[in-house]
């Protein structure tokens, strides 16, 4: 017997060496390409959210703020709403309650 005969059940281990580094090859590639393609719109994102971010004056806004808590305006005239400057209102809320403990106290018997 001087040579092997193939047979239909042998296994064709060239092409399945060759499936596999050709697999090994394509999936390495796509590995890199994935990667590269999501450090793009990584970068892309912090672009649009960090360094195209659109000025915004804080100090103007906090200087609105104040002035809002500091003066006497309405809120909607048909219902008679006013806004009262934060110091007069917490002078008013104090007053209340000093004068419900008053009542309390008097109605105690």
């Amino acid at each position: 017997m001087s040579g092997h005969k193939a047979a239909y059940d042998d296994l064709d281990t060239t092409m399945i060496a060759f499936v596999g580094v050709v697999g090994t090859i394509i999936t390495f590639f796509l590995v890199f390409a994935i990667a590269a393609m999501s450090n793009k719109f990584e970068s892309k994102q912090t672009e649009i959210k960090v360094i195209e971010v659109p000025d915004v004056n804080s100090d103007s806004i906090l200087a609105n703020q104040a002035a809002t808590l500091t003066e006497y305006r309405w809120i909607d005239q048909d219902k008679n709403i006013v806004a009262v400057p934060i110091d007069r209102a917490m002078e008013i809320v104090v007053q209340e309650e000093q004068e419900k403990q008053k009542q309390a106290k008097t109605k105690k018997p």
